[in-house]
């Protein structure tokens, strides 16, 4: 098992974070133009609480993006460095997020997934995700009732 390390960003993170994200969207330019490339250190740094880090002992693996929203707690941007994928890494940032929403008081979670990106869609409908409806252009907006008892 991975020692994984989630942590909050600061400021002095926000370059290393726009790298990753930039390194891990980059490759999908070729079929469109990805919005989380929008993500600049810039960018980052304006709002770099919002942010959620994943290390190793000594290295960045995996970032996310995250807000609360009336609508319900947003995440965008889930990026996890290629040599690390498949090990749960993502699966750990989601968590990460969706406890940070409980503490909030936050019961659904939203995310809009590419309809063109099936291992994106496959990864958030495997941890409880549903879609609800389209989020033009391209998208369709997933949601999840989190903290609900069954």
């Amino acid at each position: 098992m991975i020692t994984l390390r989630i942590r909050q960003a600061g400021a002095a993170d926000a370059a290393s974070v726009a790298d990753l994200v930039q390194e891990v969207y980059r490759p999908f330019t070729a079929g469109f133009r990805p919005t989380a490339l929008r993500w600049s250190a810039e960018a980052v740094r304006a709002c770099a609480s919002s942010w959620l880090m994943a290390h190793t002992e000594d290295e960045l693996v995996g970032v996310v993006h995250q807000t609360p929203d009336p609508a319900g707690h947003t995440l965008d941007a889930l990026s996890v460095s290629a040599p690390w994928r498949r090990r749960g890494i993502g699966t750990r940032l989601v968590a990460a997020v969706e406890e940070r929403a409980l503490g909030l008081g936050t019961r659904r979670m939203v995310v809009a997934l590419r309809d063109s990106l099936g291992a994106n869609i496959e990864f958030f409908t495997s941890l409880g995700y549903r879609p609800t409806g389209p989020f033009p252009p391209a998208h369709h907006l997933y949601v999840k009732e989190i903290g609900v008892r069954e």
